[in-house]
């Protein structure tokens, strides 16, 4: 196995209703060889990311609930090669 760094995404949906899901949705984005070029990533990226990656989300939910983000992160992911 393989480990590499991928972009996580730590969001949670919201109603119509405007309520909270107990569910906690987590997205793998983007995969990285090593930490540090992933960190570099999130750092230089982070305002596109929160603004962009949210809006691809919300595209995927059906009218009238949102995706709210919690968190954006490297995440270690083992792949099998």
């Amino acid at each position: 196995m393989t480990q590499v760094f991928m972009l996580l995404f730590n969001l949670s949906i919201v109603t119509p209703e405007g309520i909270s899901r107990d569910e906690i949705v987590n997205v793998y984005s983007k995969h990285f060889e090593t930490e540090i070029e992933c960190q570099q990533f999130l750092d230089n990226w982070t305002s596109i990311i929160k603004s962009r990656g949210v809006d691809t989300l919300q595209d995927m939910l059906k009218d009238g609930y949102t995706v709210e983000l919690n968190s954006v992160s490297c995440a270690m992911q083992n792949v099998s090669t």
